[in-house]
């Protein structure tokens, strides 16, 4: 940024030229004319500039901000002009006023470029211009260093929030807030996914600060909606005492009514600076992949697909290799970076964690080279890693899938995609019986209860076991996986 005064010196030119010789005649030569001299530069003399005490932006409520005090120093020549000033900051130049004024929107820009918007004292160093002319002469006082003292105009902003309602029947920091990792100022927006409640869903956010105090409910700043029961899924929220669920009494709850925005989750996102808020209902499907070192992240190969265990949990198990970590992606987010599921911290090694989908980090399993289960529950909004007792699991040279489709013989190929996880994208061209094995042989085949009790259409996976009745299996084109240790078997309709 940098307010040039050029318009000031643009007219002296201007004036010098059409004061030249008065007799010129249009058709002849023009006059000779000097080129533009350099505006000198004086000592301020017996000038002064006076700062102002600090500058809070936020109290400022016009469009223009004191920041100084000026006495222009005294031109001998009385034919002197006074041609205006400037604050210079850096190379930063802003137009001041004769009063020491300047545009509030320059000093905030030039402070925020500086610090950011944090609302803490913060100071610069600045020297006064002010411009003269003297017979055509352009003439510049500088004014001795000063400081500028001025506060950003932003909202108080905490490192972290936590959600407080029906889900934790209000007390607790089970559902924290997060931003992206860094400094609140430059990424203020905070979310959190929340399970249903099996009802309407209810909540406030409070801010950290809340619970190093004797009740949560005495903080000043909690975050809610003006009227008590919001059930808007987007607006403003207010940062106030808290209401005692009356209109109008303070920060009061927000409520997601279930019969009007059903959803298995809610993804909570509040953006502390503007502060907005959006909630975005989430239906879980089963559907959970892995991107990471296993499938080379690949922003397209879903070949490593975790097992579902319930609606909200779900699990992978391999021999964790190479740099041994990942990020998730559910099937509607595969390939957007902005919704992958990861951890909190980049790199984190830890044997548990907290899950997050605003700005995530690679997991990576605490130990490599050895077998470990991975489990997420989208419940609490966490990961656990388990290691196998059995560090040698049985090998297989292959896994295939063999049924009607081929009269029981030519075995149809799956391709290990990670250790003991094998993956394939199959056709069953009509209606038929199939099942896994192992090695092309009978001595190891998976299956599921009786013959047919396990329709794929109805459900996308299910616990395998050796000499299991056949799996039925409509026409159609499917993603097919098998996991030989957890025997769990996964057909996903294309």
């Amino acid at each position: 940024m940098k307010k040039i005064f050029f318009a000031t010196f643009a007219l002296m030119s201007l004036f010098a030229l059409t004061s030249c010789d008065k007799d010129y005649t249009e058709g002849l030569m023009p006059p000779m004319t000097s080129p533009e001299e350099e505006p000198q530069t004086v000592a301020f003399g017996n000038g002064a500039v006076t700062p102002v005490s600090t500058i809070n932006l936020a109290d400022v409520t016009g469009d223009v901000v004191k920041v100084c005090s000026i006495v222009a120093p005294t031109v001998s020549d009385a034919n002197a002009t006074l041609a205006g000033y400037t604050l210079t900051v850096g190379e930063t130049v802003i137009e001041l006023s004769e009063n020491g004024e300047v545009a509030k929107a320059d000093i905030a820009e030039l402070i925020e470029g500086l610090y950011g918007k944090r609302p803490v004292e913060r100071e610069v160093t600045g020297v006064v211009r002010c411009y003269y002319t003297v017979g055509g002469q352009n003439i510049v006082t500088v004014s001795d260093p000063f400081t500028i003292k001025a506060i950003p105009e932003a909202p108080v902003i905490e490192d972290a929030y936590y959600l407080v309602g029906g889900v934790n029947d209000w007390g607790g920091q089970s559902y924290k807030l997060v931003n992206g990792g860094g400094d609140v100022y430059e990424d203020p927006v905070f979310t959190v996914t929340i399970p249903a409640v099996g009802g309407d869903s209810w909540f406030k956010i409070m801010p950290e600060s809340a619970f190093s105090l004797g009740s949560i409910w005495d903080s000043p700043s909690v975050v809610g909606v003006y009227t008590n029961g919001t059930s808007d899924l987007e607006g403003k929220f207010i940062v106030s005492n808290n209401g005692n669920d009356a209109e109008g009494s303070g920060a009061n709850s927000w409520c997601i009514k279930e019969d009007q925005t059903p959803g298995d989750f809610y993804k909570i996102t509040l953006n502390m600076m503007d502060q907005t808020y959006t909630i975005t209902p989430i239906t879980l499907g089963a559907q959970y992949y892995i991107v990471g070192a296993a499938q080379g992240w690949s922003t397209s190969a879903m070949t490593c697909m975790f097992t579902p265990e319930s609606k909200t949990i779900v699990s992978y198990t391999t021999k964790w290799e190479g740099d041994h970590n990942l990020k998730i992606w559910a099937l509607d987010d595969f390939g957007n970076w902005d919704k992958c599921y990861g951890a909190l911290t980049d790199g984190d090694a830890s044997e548990s964690g907290s899950l997050t989908n605003s700005g995530a980090g690679a997991i990576v399993c605490p130990e490599g080279d050895a077998y470990y289960t991975i489990t997420l529950d989208f419940g609490t909004m966490s990961y656990t890693w388990t290691k196998l007792d059995n560090q040698t699991p049985t090998e297989y040279e292959n896994i295939s899938l063999i049924g009607e489709f081929n009269g029981w013989g030519d075995d149809f190929e799956l391709k290990q995609v990670t250790p003991h996880n094998w993956y394939a994208e199959f056709t069953q061209e009509s209606d038929g019986m199939l099942k896994y094995r192992a090695n092309h042989d009978w001595g190891i085949n998976w299956g599921f209860g009786n013959d047919g009790d396990w329709n794929v259409t109805e459900g996308i996976n299910k616990i395998g076991t050796n000499g299991g009745g056949n799996i039925y299996v409509p026409a159609g084109t499917y993603d097919v996986y098998l996991n030989d240790i957890t025997s769990s078997m996964i057909f996903v309709k294309k």
